[in-house]
């Protein structure tokens, strides 16, 4: 009888010895899954996750780089996801390593951390298109970025000059050029719908066609975003007469796009000779379509022109980017015409 008390109390002490030593090693666990470092002391790493790299590369490198605590205890937990979840209260989904990027903090327990790890996000390149462009020179900048091929670019955007929104895009490297038109697309017409004007003509697309166009033109020839609204003015006369709308941006963009030449510096007097229906010094009215892709600034002139009286304009402080603007020919010959194109850095 004194036996089995015995042996009962050294089973009980047994059983209160192994459960002090898992609360214990849970505890222990516990904090070591905690976060190294406070917010305010947190260490940053960007890291690229290959295809293939195992979880025990990657819990070493994290240790290496001072992230986490012990790199054994995140390996574990990857080994052991059923257990890591009933630990530390997540998914046991999360408890992996997928090809990608994340932004890691020394001020992640390890829970955080996993579930960077286990997102798989793909590297995005930061794109800038500037207004102005044409649909060739953005793909050039695409192909240049590691984006998407020139050829594919240009396929998958035909028919869309105008309508591609000059912006900073955020894309993944060898996207499919289709996704990136739509993307580009998709926000020109969500950045016009912040401006009534335009976007009172999403339901006329040949109304729409013909103010692109025209801000189009607007955005080769202003400098100074106050001028936008007045070189609109002088176009829309010039169409309301029938008459030529004279800008040499068009005749740059025959040179450059159709003809395939080089950017000119000057625009001469045989160049406005040159046969074309994007030559507005030979075509009363608006090109067929669009010459560039234009901005907000160039956009809004077009759909709201000021009123004036004025028929030329011309670049008079190239420093400023200022123009005057007059009448009358005779006017506009008194102050020296001169053929010049515009943000030839584009």
């Amino acid at each position: 009888m004194k036996n089995i008390k015995k042996i009962k109390i050294a089973a009980i002490s047994i059983a209160a010895l192994i459960f002090v030593l898992l609360a214990a090693a849970f505890i222990g666990l516990k904090s070591m899954a905690g976060a190294r470092d406070s917010e305010a002391a947190a260490k940053s790493l960007h890291l690229k996750i290959e295809q293939g790299d195992s979880p025990r590369k990657i819990a070493a490198l994290l240790e290496q780089e001072k992230i986490v605590k012990n790199k054994s205890v995140l390996y574990l937990f990857a080994r052991f996801p059923k257990a890591a979840a009933l630990l530390l209260g997540q998914s046991p989904e999360i408890f992996c390593v997928k090809a990608g990027v994340c932004d890691l903090k020394s001020s992640m327990d390890a829970g955080q951390i996993y579930k960077e790890l286990s997102a798989g996000h793909e590297e995005l390149l930061s794109v800038s298109i500037p207004e102005g462009l044409t649909i060739s020179k953005i793909a050039q900048r695409l192909e240049k970025a590691g984006v998407c091929l020139d050829k594919d670019f240009r396929a998958a955007a035909k028919g869309q000059e105008g309508f591609l929104f000059p912006d900073t895009y955020s894309l993944a490297p060898d996207s499919d050029a289709k996704k990136v038109v739509k993307i580009m697309s998709d926000n020109f017409y969500q950045k016009i719908s912040g401006v009534p004007s335009l976007a009172a003509m999403k339901g006329d697309k040949e109304k729409l066609l013909q103010t692109v166009t025209l801000a189009s033109i607007i955005e080769r020839e202003y400098r100074s975003a106050d001028e936008a609204p007045l070189i609109a003015s002088v176009f829309s006369n010039r169409i309301k007469k029938g008459i030529g709308l004279y800008s040499c941006a068009t005749v740059e963009y025959v040179i450059t796009e159709v003809l395939g030449r080089p950017h000119p510096d000057i625009i001469t007097y045989d160049d406005l000779k040159i046969q074309s229906p994007y030559n507005t010094y030979l075509n009363a009215g608006l090109p067929p379509a669009p010459i560039c892709n234009p901005g907000l600034v160039a956009l809004k002139a077009a759909a709201e022109p000021a009123q004036s009286d004025f028929y030329y304009f011309q670049l008079m402080d190239e420093a400023a980017g200022r123009h005057v603007f007059t009448k009358t020919l005779s006017e506009h010959v008194e102050q020296g015409a001169i053929f010049k194109t515009k943000k030839a850095s584009r």
